[in-house]
């Protein structure tokens, strides 16, 4: 009885798999294929019953003779060839028609005539090879073919020019890349079988990327890789290196304290003189006992922590690095010279990841907040403006998972917010990126309108940026909006038109006697201006603070803060209720962590 696709009885085929490129193309050929024009004829049996499939390497040997037995083309010494056999990787060399379905169906140690005609090899409509000179392509010929071996082959290099037969599998998941120190057993011989790297008890070292071996056609090399030493260029200019020495515990680089942790190190300094002298060993000098710090703090030289921050527990390496990233820019042991490369013999014995605020209370996690909020306040005064801005970036992270249960705690948590948001803000001010501290500023803003700190803090940013007039309307509406700011907006305004007279004065010096020359002068002008050098009255660049810069920096925020101020604890129940009474606490900047 039939049945409908939907009903109980009946089932749905499943979906066709859909054919890949490489699949469609050999079906394509294969429809060439007629009766008689592929013809097999055995001559020695093979071994086994496994048949080469795609993916796999196939090695042959081939004579080509014409239907009178003429030989016509070999790989065999005794017909005139080189003795080299040759290689084909199925479904992805290009060969003729008949090989590609002939050797299929081959045994390995098999021996078989091929008949084929020409349609079938080199005379194939849009044959991907090209028949040898002198071939006779046109002909019905006779392949002779030996299956000397075939195996799974995984291809090193798209073009077929490296392919690699395993033969015993090694352990572990990580395989070595430039620039790793390999040492390893290698045996090489050329395509006919004679040795050019002897068998040798004795294994070679090496460095990836940095080996040359004599230019041959093709060589085929035996290797059993003993050891293998990670080296990662942290830089990618060959000037801060790490060398793993011994292997730490876990999965890279899930177990690495990628982000900021509590570390435990054990680690040993030494100068790159000839002595190679130790300036400092925990084992020593710390009386035995490891380094501890939080990472993204900036309490290590940045190299340091780099290579740290890629490590497991358990993992030794030697670090050498750059005074740049050692302690050029990092407080100095008295016993390093200035711009020395220094090394490090550094252990990793663990590290605490940052505490998960899943299932705190509302209270737990704000003041979880405060700690790392005041941490990026040190940073700020430390001047690490964007080491800074990175412990305030994780916090607002953080606080994307927050959710108030009532109204007082939603007051401490939009205060806390904000506030954090405007020493972001502060943070890209410091670094002069003008526009991303509008940006933020404008968060703010968008959830209250007449937050006087922000509007200070995006009118100084409009005013470094040149943008005067935005500048001074948010100057303008700190007064409309709250009289008690009146001081501070006055002072900015005052400042505000200092600095359009010195852009008014700068454009002047710049355009001076443009338009009273004639207009072949004009070039000389400007080139006369640029000789002149800056006058003393020019307007500072944005990365140059005037004396009414540092100024406000210490005095000028709104309400007689700091313009970095920002709240270095947080206050009671009563100063949440009443966020102005939290004006009393000073606070700072931002933190970014460079380094991943």
């Amino acid at each position: 009885m039939a049945h409908d696709a939907g009903d109980d009885g009946g089932e749905l085929p499943p979906p066709a798999k859909k054919k890949t490129p490489a699949e469609e193309a050999a079906e394509k050929r294969r429809k060439k294929l007629t009766p008689g024009s592929l013809m097999k004829g055995l001559i020695r049996s093979g071994s086994g019953d496994a048949t080469p499939a795609d993916g796999d390497q196939v090695i042959i040997h081939c004579t080509t003779r014409t239907m009178d037995g003429i030989v016509v083309n070999s790989t065999r010494r005794e017909h005139g060839g080189k003795g080299i056999p040759l290689r084909f990787v199925l479904g992805k060399s290009k060969m003729i028609l008949g090989f590609a379905e002939g050797f299929p169906t081959m045994l390995k140690g098999e021996i078989a005539m091929f008949k084929m005609q020409p349609k079938i090899h080199y005379a194939e409509d849009d044959c991907p090879v090209t028949a040898p000179d002198g071939f006779p392509k046109d002909d019905e010929l006779q392949f002779e073919i030996e299956m000397l071996d075939f195996f799974k082959a995984k291809v090193v290099a798209e073009d077929l020019g490296v392919v690699k037969k395993i033969i015993d599998e090694g352990k572990g998941w990580e395989t070595p890349r430039e620039p790793y120190e390999i040492t390893a057993r290698i045996t090489a011989r050329t395509a006919d079988g004679k040795e050019i790297i002897p068998s040798n008890k004795e294994a070679y070292f090496f460095t990836i990327g940095k080996s040359e071996l004599e230019d041959l056609e093709e060589v085929h090399f035996d290797v059993e890789l003993i050891q293998f030493i990670q080296v990662r260029d942290m830089l990618g200019d060959g000037r801060l290196i790490k060398r793993r020495v011994v292997d730490g515990k876990g999965e890279f680089p899930m177990d690495c304290p990628l982000h900021d942790s509590l570390l435990r190190v054990h680690y040993k300094g030494m100068l790159l003189d000839e002595s190679k002298s130790v300036f400092y060993d925990t084992r020593v000098d710390n009386d035995g006992e490891p380094l501890e710090f939080c990472s993204g703090e900036g309490l290590v030289p940045e190299g340091f922590e780099m290579c740290v921050r890629l490590m497991l527990p358990g993992e030794k390496s030697i670090v050498t690095c750059p005074p740049d990233f050692a302690y050029d820019k990092f407080p100095r042991p008295g016993n390093v010279p200035e711009g020395a490369t220094v090394q490090w013999e550094i252990e990793l014995l663990g590290f605490e990841m940052p505490k998960d605020w899943t299932g705190l209370t509302f209270e737990e996690i704000m003041d979880e907040a405060d700690k790392i909020k005041n941490t990026g306040n040190r940073l700020f005064k430390e001047g690490k403006y964007e080491l800074a801005k990175a412990k305030y970036d994780k916090v607002l992270r953080e606080y994307n998972h927050v959710h108030p249960h009532d109204d007082e705690e939603g007051k401490i948590f939009a205060n806390s917010r904000s506030s954090l948001q405007l020493n972001v803000a502060f943070c890209y001010q410091k670094i002069g990126e003008y526009r991303k501290s509008i940006e933020t500023c404008n968060k703010v803003l968008d959830a209250n309108p007449v937050h006087i700190k922000a509007l200070y803090r995006r009118g100084t940013s409009y005013m470094l940026l040149g943008e005067f007039d935005d500048a001074r309307n948010d100057f303008k509406k700190m007064i409309t909006v709250d009289k008690s700011s009146e001081a501070d907006a006055t002072a900015a305004l005052l400042k505000l038109k200092q600095k359009e007279q010195e852009a008014e004065k700068k454009a002047r010096k710049q355009f001076k006697g443009l338009f009273d020359k004639n207009p072949g002068e004009i070039s000389e002008v400007g080139a006369a201006e640029s000789e002149g050098g800056k006058d003393s009255g020019d307007m500072k660049s944005s990365g140059e603070a005037t004396s009414s810069d540092r100024d406000a920096d210490t005095k000028g925020g709104p309400s007689g803060e700091s313009e970095y101020a920002f709240e270095e604890e947080r206050p009671g129940l009563l100063g949440r209720v009443w966020p102005s009474a939290r004006r009393i606490f000073s606070s700072l900047g931002l933190n970014r962590c460079t380094i991943l």
